[in-house]
């Protein structure tokens, strides 16, 4: 991940999508607060998949059910692409099933949280991802 040149240059861009805005609102303020950070928040997953096609990111936030595109099928487009391959992701999900957990897993997610949930822990989690030691 170190190759990725958002954290090169010492800015984690992140990629944020998340239909319900209080959800939103919420993830937003506590992600703009890491240092070195630039979020690229996206209201549904087809606008995910344009910033993505033009746009470089260290690491993508989704959401498992939004319009246009969900969470997983956008996961299972990242992962035919070259630049986006290795792409850590992270799930946030109001679907506690088991089996959703497992398909975004098998998919390539790195981590499944469900709502709600903790956003002191998505920033400890999105810090452990990305960087080495989790600082």
């Amino acid at each position: 991940m170190a190759e990725n040149a958002g954290i090169a240059e010492g800015k984690i861009r992140i990629l944020f999508a998340e239909d319900n805005p209080d959800i939103a609102r919420i993830v937003a303020f506590y992600l703009k607060n890491m240092r070195n950070t630039e979020i690229l928040p996206c209201k549904d997953g087809g606008e995910a998949i344009a910033a993505m096609s033009t746009q470089k990111i260290d690491l993508a936030v989704l959401d498992g059910n939004m319009p246009v595109a969900d969470g997983v099928t956008v996961l299972r487009w990242m992962r035919t692409q070259p630049a986006l391959v290795s792409v850590p992701v992270i799930f946030l999900t109001a679907n506690h099933t088991a089996t959703f957990s497992d398909e975004c897993i098998a998919a390539g997610a790195q981590l499944v949280m469900t709502k709600p949930f903790n956003p002191g822990l998505l920033v400890r989690q999105i810090r452990s991802l990305l960087l080495p030691g989790g600082h």
